[in-house]
Formats: structure tokens, C-alpha cells, sequence
């Protein structure tokens, strides 16, 4: 569906070909005028993962009318779905099994208004913003242009451990999210790629290459490089809805492509604005 603001958005999950089930979970819809997207990672090392990511993708689905961009208001979102979390681990299903690492999951949440878009997220993953000058990407896979705008809450001595996250043990700082917004460029334009760090995560993809003048050059990961080449054809369409349908087909053709070499299961949202598909 295309948003009142003209933006297109689509977003889709493949699972690791080494596990057996995906534990990843993504939406994206419209409501109120807002492009509403999102990406969860469930943890690993919890029991009950795939269960945890589902189900908060889940409540934001079921609570659309109650989302909006205010600070407090977002915070107050994240302590409803980890309540609601702690509540479906007490439910019959896992009356058998140790509450202790039952449910966990990361969240990206993505929410365009007319003027802004605005993220909140506990964990790790990517959100990458890349300015309309796309245009201008070679293909290769450095480039200073686009920006990693999650810093991962890892903790530092312990790099695969995250100190913030939803889950049924986690308690109010552990789950308080980052907020970040963004003015959307009216002349260039703006795209968003949101992902789990089965595709890109800075702790685990932030490689120097080389130091120039103004600083150094930071290396992005192939699928990344992938995705960029991908969103620098979307500006050869005039039709929304036809992107739209084309932007669902590529996004699962680049997860089927690159199944075998995703580290994890794969799971992103890409968002594209009017603006970045007008721009030169």
C-alpha cells in the first residue's frame, strides 16, 4: 500500500540455512498516515526465541493506533510489549519450561510521518541511511555517503552479549530504547534499510579500509553493497505502485540469492521516499 506522503516500503525474512526454524520477524503496514516497519531478532541463546520476535511484531500489529513518535510515548510502547512478553511466558504454553532465557528479541521500530522518520530500538542490527546522491554509487563497497545509524548496546568486554533487549527478565533500563530521528530530505531524498545482524550489524561489519585526508574509509559488507546497487535502480520509475511490487520481488530475490551465505537468518525493511525516486 502506498503511504499518504508517496513513500513505498516493503520488507521480508529468509532463514539461516543451518537452523531449523527462523527466529527472525518483520512487518510493515500503514496506519494514521504513518509508515509503521519493523524488524525483531529473537536471542539465540533463549529457548523460545522465534516466539519472542513473533510475538512483539505481533503486538505492534495489533496496537498500530496507539503508536506515535513522542518520546515518552515510544518508551511507554517498548514497556507495554515487554510487559505483554512477560505475560505470554506465563501463559500454559511454557508451563513446563524454566521462565530463565524463555523469551528474547532485538527491535528496530521505523516510523515515517509526513517531515521525519523516526526509529527507536534496544539491541543490535543496522538502520542505514542513504541519501538521495545514490545516483552516483559506483558499485563498489566503499563509499562515504550512507550512514550506520545504530550504535549495537553491547556490552564491550563481553562483544556478543547485549545489555538491552526485550525479554520476559529484562528490567526498565534494559529495555528503554535508542531514539533516533531523522528530517527527511525534501530536495535528495531518503531511503532506509533496517536489518538484523544477520545481514549487517556495526559491532560485527564496521571494517577501516583506508585513511584519507578528511579520515578514514569504512568497508561495508557485500550484502550491503548489494542492497545499495538495488536502491539506486529505483529511481528509473515514475509508478509507486508498480516500485512497490517491485520492491517486494527484489527484496526476497536478494534473500533467496544470498541464503547460503547470511552468518544468521536474514531479515530487513527497506523504506524510500518520494523524494530519494524523484531525485537526479
Amino acid at each position: 500500500m502506498l503511504q499518504l506522503c508517496g513513500s513505498i516500503c516493503s520488507s521480508g525474512s529468509i532463514k539461516n540455512v543451518n537452523k531449523e526454524i527462523n527466529e527472525d520477524a518483520h512487518i510493515n503496514f500503514i496506519c494514521n498516515g504513518m509508515t509503521i516497519f519493523a524488524v525483531a531478532d529473537g536471542i539465540s541463546s533463549h529457548s523460545a526465541a522465534a516466539d519472542a520476535s513473533s510475538h512483539v511484531i505481533e503486538y505492534i500489529k495489533n496496537n498500530a493506533n496507539s503508536i506515535n513518535t513522542v518520546s515518552d510515548s515510544l518508551n511507554q510502547l517498548f514497556s507495554d510489549i515487554n510487559d505483554s512478553l512477560c505475560e505470554f511466558a506465563k501463559t500454559d504454553k511454557y508451563k513446563d519450561q524454566n521462565n530463565k532465557k524463555l523469551l528474547g528479541t532485538t527491535l528496530i521500530l521505523g516510523v515515517e510521518t509526513e517531515k521525519e522518520v523516526t526509529f527507536a530500538y534496544v539491541g543490535d542490527g543496522s538502520i542505514i541511511h542513504i541519501r538521495g546522491t545514490i545516483g552516483c554509487f559506483s558499485g563498489k563497497d566503499v563509499d562515504p555517503w550512507f550512514t550506520n545509524l545504530l550504535n549495537p548496546h553491547i556490552k564491550p568486554e563481553k562483544k556478543d552479549v547485549l545489555y538491552k533487549m526485550l525479554s520476559n527478565e529484562s528490567d526498565k533500563e534494559n529495555i528503554k530504547p535508542a531514539i533516533i530521528r531523522i528530517e527527511k530530505d525534501i530536495d535528495e531524498g531518503d531511503a532506509f534499510i533496517i536489518c538484523t545482524d544477520g545481514i549487517a550489524s556495526q559491532d560485527k561489519d564496521q571494517r577501516k579500509y583506508k585513511h584519507e585526508t578528511e579520515g578514514w574509509l569504512y568497508k561495508c559488507n557485500d550484502y550491503l553493497s548489494k542492497l545499495f546497487v538495488l536502491l539506486k535502480n529505483f529511481k528509473r520509475a515514475d509508478d509507486h505502485l508498480e516500485l512497490k511490487k517491485d520492491l517486494d520481488r527484489k527484496i526476497r530475490l536478494f534473500l533467496e540469492n544470498n541464503e547460503s551465505k547470511f552468518r544468521d537468518d536474514a531479515t530487513l525493511a527497506i523504506l524510500i521516499t518520494d523524494s530519494f525516486m524523484k531525485s537526479e
